[in-house]
């Protein structure tokens, strides 16, 4: 993870505690696990997240910490049919949630995949499945703490959060590079 976007949730999650219980109900980060608590089959990315914030709520947005890895594994299997992610399980890191439906990394690629919110259908019925953001890194710094949060989540407390941080306007030199 690059120092800039570490230390971004550093500066985020001092300021969530700081207004603590207030902003529990829609945000909290939590410290980082140790690297000894990380287990081995956590792709790096996710273990360096997990190093600076062993969980992340902001506001639709859980990305879940080391407690839940065993449940994480189990919901691989029960993804739906049309995913293809029930049929190469190992293929697949579950990441957490956007409004209750689920957030995935590929292992081989590092992409951020998610089921587009295209109706008011329940993902499982929508039968969408797509690459998000070609790695954590840019899906973080973009839809979990950055500008591109609104485009699926809506404008509230967490983006009025992001918005006092000066986080809701993009970049032009932090624009995701064209491969």
């Amino acid at each position: 993870m690059n120092p800039d976007l570490r230390e971004l949730i550093v500066q985020l999650r001092a300021d969530l505690e700081a207004d603590q219980p207030a902003t529990l109900l829609w945000a909290q980060i939590n410290q980082g696990a140790p690297a000894d608590k990380i287990s081995d089959d956590v792709p790096q990315p996710v273990r360096d997240l997990l190093e600076v914030a062993d969980g992340v709520r902001a506001g639709d947005f859980e990305l879940w910490g080391t407690v839940h890895l065993d449940y994480r594994r189990d919901m691989l299997g029960h993804m739906p049919e049309f995913t293809g992610v029930a049929d190469e399980p190992a293929e697949w890191y579950y990441l957490g949630v956007l409004a209750r439906e689920p957030v995935l990394l590929r292992r081989d690629t590092g992409a951020v995949w998610w089921c587009p919110q295209t109706s008011s259908d329940p993902f499982y019925v929508r039968e969408e499945f797509e690459e998000l953001m070609p790695n954590l890194e840019y899906f973080l710094a973009g839809y979990v703490f950055g500008p591109l949060y609104v485009e699926v989540a809506g404008d509230d407390e967490w983006w009025g959060f992001l918005d006092e941080h000066g986080l809701t306007t993009v970049d032009e030199d932090d624009e995701e590079p064209d491969e």
